[in-house]
């Protein structure tokens, strides 16, 4: 049985979990491939910061869409 946690969870910046503040990182794992080329560019521009960076994209690029429609 899956017991409730005392308190939620996030990843910090660093890549440690951390306390959360309104919403923890409690979805499933997204997977995609991209080309080597792309990939390239991204990881010279993520560096150790990848989920992070890939977070704040899907989020940036969510808010543009929502402010289109």
């Amino acid at each position: 049985m899956k017991r409730d946690k005392p308190y939620e969870i996030q990843q910090g910046e660093s890549g440690l979990f951390v306390p959360a503040g309104d919403e923890p990182i409690d979805s499933p794992n997204v997977q995609f491939r991209m080309p080597k080329s792309l990939y390239e560019k991204f990881i010279a521009v993520a560096g150790d910061q990848k989920a992070a960076w890939v977070r704040q994209a899907v989020r940036e690029k969510l808010q543009r869409d929502e402010q289109n429609s």
